[in-house]
């Protein structure tokens, strides 16, 4: 048996997709596991450490054209990109390229692996597994990380639309579905009336650090893959500093925005910040938890809006958690969920800096408060919410739904996997 796990980022920037394929090697250990990522042409691409331990997951890269590697190749490939996204908001047609040029060509890599099974993330995979399982005639799966027909701030409506036309089409089709919380699982088995995703949080490996010696004052930490202004609430946090005592410090750590951090550096000025906040570059693969282990308080910080902030759980609360923080989130639902099942922190009403500061002076005055948060953090972490948790559960459902498969396979005509709505070439796109 072949297992093809898909992803539509290079491998290293990929949460979940290295760690799924090593799970389905450990589920079957006598299937050959396939990891397809997509990178940059001609750019070093490492495998992340999942891969690296993971004996007998064979990598293949899909490279696709960069400025420096083929300048002439990307400008034919986003013109492809173009006529994608024209033929989407005119007629409603979802082709490979929409999504953007990594893409391009991954349908029919996906169909030459000649895969038993495909398991896809990301939704630009969606329509490319898709069309490569019923080809194959294999049992599909999608990893639904995100609550992918309402990003937020940096979708198009293009995007939005073709998001939900592709897991209408395709999410009724999969063996298995997975969601990145309970939340999201819900809503996606009511939306498409599909059997519950099976709800898989972004968690860490389960490590216990060492104890740490109490510092004064109380030091808050927020992180994000880029450190800026967005839905992502970092201005709340900002302004809430000064309504905290001086001994209340903030850091942050990931990538500058696309101005270098200019305008976050006047903001902190402007606020007269500077000597209370600290702007950390990113940390090494591997050293998420080690890192926020420093800090006291761990903060999410999403506002209302999109969607996928009302049903998605970002990693970072999980590091948090087992990093030994208390936590501080915006009263989202997914959020919610979680921190009241660990009983690990406080809640304010996202989008108020004020309600924010009261629940971070709390933690201030009241340290047997944060103490016993700090405690009960790290035990939720290396009780439930860890890397071997989720992916016990993840082996026996892939398990179960790839076995089903196979004995549903045994009378089957020879057409009886053909897609309802009509056979589909690879070349030929998805209509709405």
């Amino acid at each position: 048996m072949r297992i093809c796990v898909v992803t539509s980022q290079p491998a290293g920037a990929e949460p979940r997709a290295p760690r799924h394929a090593v799970a389905a090697k450990q589920a079957f250990p006598d299937a050959e596991v396939l990891f397809v990522d997509c990178a940059p042409r001609g750019a070093t691409q490492p495998d992340p450490p999942d891969l690296r331990a993971a004996a007998g997951v064979i990598r293949q890269t899909l490279d696709y054209p960069s400025r420096a590697s083929a300048p002439v190749a990307l400008a034919i490939s986003k013109l492809r990109v173009l006529a994608a996204r024209w033929l989407m908001k005119v007629f409603g047609l979802v082709t490979e390229p929409l999504f953007g040029e990594r893409t391009i060509g991954l349908t029919a890599m996906l169909i030459a692996a000649r895969a038993d099974v495909y398991m896809g993330h990301n939704i630009e995979t969606l329509l490319p597994i898709g069309l490569a399982a019923r080809r194959n005639r294999a049992a599909l799966i999608f990893d639904c990380m995100e609550y992918y027909s309402d990003m937020g701030e940096d979708q198009s409506v293009e995007e939005a639309r073709a998001a939900t036309l592709l897991e209408t089409r395709w999410l009724p089709q999969c063996v298995l579905t997975t969601a990145s919380s309970e939340a999201l699982s819900r809503v996606l088995a009511s939306r498409y009336a599909i059997t519950p995703p099976l709800a898989l949080y972004n968690t860490p490996p389960a490590e216990e650090l060492p104890p740490r010696p109490k510092a004064a004052g109380l030091r808050l930490y927020w992180r994000n893959a880029v450190v800026g202004f967005s839905q992502r609430g970092l201005d709340d946090a900002l302004v809430a500093l000064t309504l905290l005592p001086d001994d209340v410090t903030l850091h942050l750590q990931g990538k500058p925005s696309m101005d270098g951090g200019a305008r976050l550096r006047a903001r902190i000025a402007e606020l007269g910040l500077v000597e209370r906040v600290t702007i950390l570059p990113p940390y090494s693969p591997g050293q998420a938890v080690r890192q926020a282990a420093r800090y006291d308080v761990g903060l999410c910080l999403e506002r209302r809006g999109p969607a996928n902030h009302e049903y998605t759980v970002s990693n970072k609360l999980f590091d948090y958690m087992m990093a030994g923080l208390a936590v501080v989130i915006a009263d989202l639902p997914s959020l919610r969920a979680v921190v009241d099942r660990a009983d690990s922190g406080l809640i304010f009403e996202p989008g108020s800096p004020q309600a924010l500061a009261a629940q971070i002076r709390r933690l201030r005055d009241e340290p047997g408060l944060l103490t016993s948060l700090m405690a009960k953090a790290g035990c939720f972490a290396l009780t439930e919410g860890n890397l071997a948790a989720d992916m016990e559960r993840f082996r026996v459902a892939l398990q179960c739904a790839v076995r089903a498969k196979a004995g549903n396979r045994t009378g089957e005509a020879p057409n009886s996997l053909t897609d309802p709505m009509g056979a589909v070439d690879p070349a030929n796109p998805v209509g709405s």
